[in-house]
């Protein structure tokens, strides 16, 4: 989970409707590759950073938004995919229509993967362990030791105690230049939509903001599917097509769950119900 302040213009005015006359090509969806119900915690990425809050709470995924200034949060989880449909249950739950959310396919990074040690720098470590050797202690020193006593008002070691999710707002995550890239399938409170993709904290749009009667109006929910299937990313809202584009920048990734807010009110998005299929063109 991260903040990035991205150029995300969210319109404010009127947009004419856009609709695609047709797939410029044919998708399989095959077999499903994972689920997420959000039944339980640390199955997805969670956090608490200034200005936004990640959980998974009430069997849903939520994003919430104090206040926002076109700043993206997000977060990813799970194996580095290639060719993809991500569906996703989502729901604006408070009343502000200036903001954004969806879902992120190819996202770089590596979040809730298992960690492989590096078997050289293990080998290392255990050579200097090895060749390191033990301080000799006389009985004496030893005696003193074992029955010591800590001074008045000195403090003694205690395991440290776990914090809250919620007091760990001043903890920080660092970001590589290329955390968060990926392409971004988003929707508007307000009935627009947009393909975008993220590169080097900057935004794109590779479909711009349309509007769709296919996408409901806030707080009714929507049901959202990203295909990402070679150069092919097709964009469909309540099971209708909404926008399609063919890009290449990105092959293989996780899976992301976005939000962002445009304005001071801020916003809380909940996610529920996300799958992922295998795809393929043709």
């Amino acid at each position: 989970m991260k903040g990035l302040q991205v150029a995300l213009l969210l319109l404010l005015v009127a947009l004419a409707a856009c609709q695609p006359s047709g797939p410029l090509r044919s998708v399989t969806v095959g077999d499903e590759l994972v689920a997420y119900d959000f039944a339980r915690g640390q199955t997805f990425e969670e956090g608490v950073l200034p200005g936004a809050v990640l959980r998974i709470q009430d069997g849903t995924y939520q994003i919430r938004i104090e206040r926002g200034d076109r700043e993206l949060w997000w977060g990813q989880w799970g194996d580095t995919l290639g060719d993809v449909a991500v569906d996703v249950d989502v729901q604006q739950v408070t009343e502000a229509t200036g903001n954004a959310f969806g879902v992120m396919c190819r996202v770089r990074g590596a979040v809730g993967q298992p960690q492989t040690p590096d078997p050289e720098l293990a080998a290392m470590v255990q050579t200097d362990e090895t060749e390191t050797p033990e301080p000799e202690s006389t009985e004496a020193e030893a005696t003193a030791e074992n029955t010591a006593t800590p001074e008045a008002g000195e403090v003694t070691s205690a395991p440290t105690p776990v914090a809250d999710t919620e007091a760990t707002a001043e903890s920080t995550t660092t970001l590589a230049p290329t955390d968060g890239d990926g392409y971004l399938f988003l929707i508007q409170g307000s009935g627009a939509y947009g393909i975008f993709r993220s590169s080097g904290r900057r935004l794109q749009p590779l479909v711009d903001w349309a509007t769709s009667d296919a996408v409901n109006i806030s707080p009714e929910a929507n049901h959202l599917r990203a295909v990402c299937a070679g150069d092919y990313l097709a964009f469909y809202v309540n099971d209708r097509l909404v926008a399609e584009t063919i890009d290449d920048q990105y092959s293989v990734g996780q899976v992301g769950l976005v939000a962002s807010t445009a304005d001071r009110l801020g916003v809380q998005v909940n996610f529920d119900n996300l799958v992922v299929h295998t795809a393929a063109v043709g």
